[in-house]
């Protein structure tokens, strides 16, 4: 979503206020500011950040996504960062919608977004419902198909390291224990290759 990144910061159509902030492993990002009634929404330029809902990760943002379009209207998210540094850029989501709201292409683009979300999500929620063996590889799937670097290995892909163990849990809703077992299933099956630090998802 580069493009609609793009769009946000093109100040020949409409300035919007934007900041751009340089965080690290660990920085929360905060949606909302319940002093201002403000929400905010974030476009990554760099890193990987989980989205958060009380104990479960609903989903993950890298270099091109936002994070902030997420919203039930009951439980307060945010977002952490996984990967060692990140750089996002923080705009007001009333300024959003209204720049959106004066051309054609910024409604796309945001309506394309907007959809990327809601496949997504519908496609975990689907998932979420196998055994926890066919939930885990689903999930790894899609997530090197997303986040996945190269490996010596041609047909399989390296899931980065800020996905540990801990964070597959809170995203598939597998306890540590179960996690573990179905990590060392799915090794035994060959369809990925699991070390203490190491995951590589056949593909």
């Amino acid at each position: 979503m580069q493009e609609f990144l793009t769009f946000l910061l093109d100040d020949t159509i409409m300035p919007i206020r934007n900041e751009i902030l340089h965080l690290n492993k660990g920085d929360k990002i905060e949606l909302e500011d319940t002093m201002s009634q403000s929400r905010y929404i974030f476009g990554v330029s760099d890193g990987i950040i989980a989205i958060h809902k009380d104990n479960t990760i609903l989903d993950f943002a890298a270099t091109d996504h936002f994070i902030g379009f997420h919203t039930d209207n009951e439980s307060p998210m945010y977002g952490k960062v996984l990967s060692e540094v990140a750089t996002v850029w923080k705009f007001n989501l009333q300024d959003i919608f209204a720049k959106i709201s004066l051309t054609r292409n910024g409604f796309l683009l945001y309506n394309k977004h907007a959809m990327q979300i809601h496949d997504r999500l519908l496609k975990k929620l689907s998932i979420l419902k196998l055994n926890n063996p066919n939930k885990l590889i689903l999930s790894l799937r899609s997530l090197v198909s997303r986040f996945g670097e190269p490996s010596t290995d041609n047909e399989a892909r390296r899931l980065p390291q800020c996905f540990t163990k801990k964070i597959l849990s809170d995203y598939t809703g597998i306890k540590l224990s179960s996690l573990t077992h179905a990590l060392n299933k799915l090794h035994d099956d060959g369809k990925i290759m699991y070390s203490r630090r190491v995951i590589l998802v056949y593909i």
